[in-house]
Parts: structure tokens; C-alpha cells; sequence
């Protein structure tokens, strides 16, 4: 009976549909326009003989190069900083996708495709790319969801929340799905069109909170990249610290364009603070910079507690850093093993493919040598330092790269596969939206076979496939259950609690110590007694005994007075 009511109600908005489809193209069928100018974007596409396709946005690189500023119309930008876990999640994605198109139980008649760009750890890109899925760059007239001349059922992306948000708004008008691998900002459950398989910030909030009242720390300094990942992430720390009778020493951010100005402010909060635990809520990209001055200004011994977005970051994590950054205590997505990826990663080399530029400069990057006769800048990097000089590495270099450089004496992330965390998780998105369509389909392929791949229909379908995603349950590859909630947001699982070590080798060793298991309604953080953790600080306890308000105002008091020390004797 269910059943029978729920066919009728599936015809009755598809009948619907079409009727405000077909008045909306009468509406529109003499409006045209035209593209004033082009997108410098970069990625893969492979849509010829797939019935559908599947978009997706990576940060192959870490930032956008500054264009110069003119009262011309502006530019896209182009990229610099090739990122090797960018370039690796990127291939994970059309590995998961080669792997769907051979299996028989999901959409067994029909195949995947896909279009994917590299974003650039850029809101810019971000929306660029969004714009490229919807419509393409050389339509005269908008075609929604045909920029392949195929079905573009949703977008896997966007690597970052401000990414992903910036893409929402876009996709949302659209009825395009986006389903987030790395975007944890809890302000992404507004958006209907967002789903996700790494946990919203919420969780990871409370873990942290959880984890200070587990150590018996109560004065605590918190810095946030100047996003919306950053600056919602400790809006809600402190709230839920305040609320747990917890002290906030400071809370500064660091901002996404650099500015040795508000840098300063960063780094001046953290060295005259009497607060040695530390929550840094930052994605390795923008906290990078912040390292390398807290390293110049030689501020050591402190604990710094990292969320998953830096936690496992090989930018991060390099054996210089551990003198002061040695210690660092925080959460990751649980690690996993995905079947034939190594293999599937070692197939690259630029000889396949001239006009493959993100392989040719990942070769030209790795090896440190200039491919012959390509126009791929090599090395190029416009970082502003420290000092708040300019530093220019580009050009190309005197080493020219033969193709016979072995890709098993690299060490870098593309390649290590023992901590897939996010790799994982771009994984799991793809399978999410192929379970998804899959669903969707066997309902209406029972009535619409002969018309199922109709323009009407597979706009209907779009509309359609957010609520049949929604409704999703599998069991991974390795056993956990994906289930969502009517946010779209996961609702179960855990964080791996690790700890950066040092090896016997000189390099740091990034050790898991314990798990933090939630659900909806409850949480229980693992930390065995044999488990062995390094410090960074010679006590990180401060014992309290007086009342919360009383307590947190005589540190307070004592923080200002260190403030004035500190600033007196640099003007002297």
C-alpha cells in the first residue's frame, strides 16, 4: 500500500515538474548571452560514452597568485604551490569512480563519468568552477547541468568549508547536489543541497572541550583562520568552554591574506599569554604562515591542541617544526586502506598526456627538474614571508627531467598511503552519490525506462536525487556504516586521537593514542593507560580551587600584567 501511494505521489510531482519546466523554457527561449571572457581552470574530464557525470573540486593547489591591481575588467587568477594530498584526493576520485563503472550492483546499466578542477584552496575558483559545471564556457545560453554535454548529477567537493559555501549558494539555485569530503564548518547544515562524510564541527567542538576536561586544563588561548571554517569553529569552542566553568586567555585569528599587522597580534597573544594550551582551529594551508612565526619568534613549550583539519598535515608536520610544535595533541577522520589505490596512483607520468599540466608539474614539483618543451611553470610561488617581503621562486629549472625518474624513491604525500584520512572520505562521498542515483533510478526506470535520459526527466531527477541521498545506508569497504541525518549531516561514528612523536629516524611520528567515540546523544573518549604521550611544556595543569568567575578573573588579571612586562621590555 506504501508503495502504491508513494509511485502515485513520485508521478504527481514528476507531471508537476515538467509543467513548470516547460513554462520556464517558454519564458526563456529568447534570452541569450554570452561569456565575456574565459576561466584559467585546470583538471580532468571524462564524460564521452557515460550517461552521467559527476563534478568535483580539489586543492591540487594551495593558494591563487595576487593579480595586479587596475581598473581593467578582472582576470581569473592563475595557482601556485602544487599540493600533492590535493593531487592525491583528486585521483582517489576518479579511482572510486572506475571502480562503480565495474560493479554490477550499483547502476548497473549506466555509467559514470566525470569533470573535475582543481580549486585552489580559493573561494574564487571555487565559484568559477561551480559556474563551469553549471553552464560551461562557450555556450551562448545557460544549459543547466550540461556543461559536458552530459548529466551532471551533483558536485564532490569542495576540500574546505568556505569552498563548499561559496559553491552552495551557486549550486543550490541550480537543484545540484554537493556532497562535502573535508568541509566540517557546522553552518553547512543550512544548506540543503550539502551533504557530507566527515562530521560537522559540532562533534569535533565538544571532543576538544572534552579533551581539555580530560587533562584538567582550564586556561586555554585559541587562534582561528579568518573563515567561516576558523571563526565559527571558535565561536563554538568558547561558547561550550565558557559552559563547561573552562577560561579563555585569548582568542585571536590569523588571516587568510597575509598581513604582518594582524599577524603580529597572533603571535604577540600567544608569547605574552600566560596560557600554554592552545587550540588552533586552521586548515595547514593558512596556518602555515603562522608556523614560521612562531618559529622566528622562538615560542616553545607550549601544547598545542589541533583540529582535523592540520592534524595529520605533512606542511605542517616536518621534524623542524618539532621543537616547537612537538606534542601537538588533536583529532582525525579514523585512518583507512583503500583496495588498488597505490597501484592506481603510480600510473601517472607526463609522457601519457602533453596537455596534462597538473601531471607534467606534479613530475616537474617531485623530482625538482623542468619537463622538455612544456610551457608548465615550474616551482612558482609568490608566499609573502615573515618580514612581509615578497618571495618569487619561479622560473624554470637547469634540471631537465628525462621521464625515467623513479616514483618509488619519492617521499611525499601523493604517494603515502598509510594515513588516508580525507582520502577516504572523498571515497565514501562518491559512493554516496552513486547509492544515491542508483535508488532514484530503479524507481523510475519501472515506469520512464524509454525516457529516462529525456532532458525533463533528468532535470526531475536532480531535483528529486536530494531527498534519495538523504535516505542513503551502506556499509564501507572496511565495515563502518554511512548513515545521515535530515541535515545530511553524519550522526555516528569517531575521531582517532593521535600525537606528534618523535621516531628513532629524526622524523615525527604522528601516533595514535586513543579514539573519541560520539553519536547524537552521547560520547566517550578513549585514552588507555598504556598509552605513552609526549608533552611539549613542563606542565600544562593549572590546579583550580577557587570559584569559576573568581578564578578566571585572577588569571585574566595576571595575563594583562605579563602583557605589560612583555611590551615594557621590548620598548626597552
Amino acid at each position: 500500500m506504501k508503495m502504491a501511494i508513494r509511485k502515485k505521489c513520485l508521478i504527481l510531482e514528476l507531471t508537476v515538474f515538467l509543467c513548470v519546466e516547460l513554462y520556464a523554457q517558454y519564458e526563456d527561449q529568447n534570452m541569450t548571452c554570452r561569456l565575456m571572457r574565459k576561466f584559467n581552470l585546470t583538471g580532468y574530464v571524462e564524460a564521452e560514452n557515460h550517461h552521467f557525470v559527476i563534478g568535483g573540486q580539489f586543492p591540487v593547489h594551495y593558494r591563487t597568485i595576487p593579480t595586479s591591481d587596475s581598473d581593467e575588467e578582472p582576470e581569473s587568477p592563475m595557482c601556485e604551490g602544487f599540493n600533492f594530498r590535493g593531487f592525491r584526493w583528486m585521483k582517489t576520485m576518479i579511482h572510486t569512480i572506475k571502480e562503480i563503472n565495474e560493479r554490477k550492483d550499483i547502476l548497473p546499466e549506466h555509467t559514470l563519468g566525470y569533470q573535475i578542477f582543481d580549486n585552489c584552496f580559493s573561494t574564487t575558483k571555487a565559484m568559477e568552477s561551480s559556474m563551469v559545471f553549471l553552464t560551461g564556457q562557450d555556450e551562448y545560453k545557460p544549459k543547466w547541468r550540461n556543461s559536458t554535454g552530459k548529466y551532471l548529477i551533483g558536485i564532490i567537493g569542495a576540500g574546505g568549508s568556505t569552498m563548499s559555501l561559496a559553491g552552495a549558494r551557486i549550486l543550490l539555485l541550480n537543484d545540484v547536489v554537493q556532497v562535502g569530503y573535508a568541509s566540517s564548518s557546522s553552518i553547512l547544515t543550512e544548506y540543503l543541497n550539502v551533504y557530507r562524510t566527515i562530521p560537522s564541527d559540532k562533534f569535533q567542538t565538544e571532543a576538544i572541550v572534552n579533551l581539555i576536561r580530560h587533562f584538567g586544563w582550564v586556561w586555554i588561548g585559541a587562534i582561528a583562520s579568518d573563515d567561516d571554517y576558523g571563526k565559527h569553529g571558535v565561536k563554538s569552542f568558547r561558547k561550550i568552554l565558557e559552559t563547561n566553568n573552562l577560561c579563555i586567555a585569548f582568542s585571536e585569528t590569523i588571516p587568510k591574506v597575509y598581513s604582518n599587522e594582524k599577524m603580529q597580534i597572533a603571535i604577540d597573544a600567544v608569547k605574552s599569554s600566560t596560557a600554554k594550551v592552545i587550540v588552533l582551529y586552521a586548515t595547514d594551508f593558512d596556518l602555515s604562515p603562522f608556523v614560521l612565526e612562531v618559529i622566528h619568534h622562538n615560542i616553545a613549550h607550549r601544547t598545542w591542541i589541533a583540529t582535523e583539519a592540520w592534524i595529520t598535515s605533512a606542511l605542517i608536520a616536518k621534524p623542524e617544526y618539532f621543537p616547537y610544535f612537538g606534542g601537538t595533541i588533536g583529532f582525525a577522520i579514523p585512518r583507512s586502506v583503500i583496495p588498488g589505490l597505490k597501484e592506481f596512483l603510480y600510473d601517472v607520468h607526463p609522457s601519457k598526456d602533453p596537455n596534462d599540466v597538473l601531471t607534467i608539474e606534479f613530475w616537474q614539483t617531485a623530482f625538482n627538474c623542468t619537463w622538455p618543451n612544456s610551457s608548465v611553470p615550474y616551482n612558482v610561488d609568490h608566499r609573502v614571508n615573515m618580514t612581509g617581503k615578497e618571495d618569487r621562486l619561479y622560473d624554470m629549472s637547469d634540471h631537465l627531467c628525462t621521464g625515467k625518474e623513479k616514483l618509488k624513491d619519492l617521499k611525499n604525500t601523493y604517494l603515502d598511503t598509510s594515513q588516508l584520512r580525507i582520502t577516504n572520505n572523498v571515497r565514501q562521498a562518491v559512493y554516496l552519490m552513486a547509492y544515491g542515483l542508483d535508488r532514484l533510478i530503479r524507481v523510475l526506470i519501472k515506469e520512464y525506462r524509454e525516457y529516462l535520459l529525456h532532458p525533463k526527466i533528468l532535470a526531475f531527477m536532480s531535483y528529486k536525487l536530494f531527498e534519495y541521498i538523504r535516505k542513503v545506508k551502506f556499509t564501507t569497504h572496511d565495515g563502518r556504516k554511512i548513515e545521515l541525518n535530515v541535515h545530511g549531516d553524519i550522526e555516528n561514528g569517531y575521531y582517532d586521537i593521535l600525537n606528534w612523536q618523535m621516531d628513532n629516524t629524526g622524523d615525527i611520528a604522528i601516533v595514535k593514542v586513543g579514539e573519541y567515540k560520539f553519536t547524537r546523544s552521547k560520547y566517550e573518549l578513549v585514552l588507555p593507560k598504556n598509552s605513552t604521550l609526549f608533552w611539549n611544556t613542563e606542565s600544562s595543569r593549572e590546579i583550580r580551587k577557587e570559584p569559576f568567575e573568581i578564578f578566571c578573573s585572577r588569571l585574566v588579571s595576571l595575563d594583562c600584567s605579563m602583557v605589560i612586562i612583555y611590551f615594557t621590555a621590548n620598548i626597552h
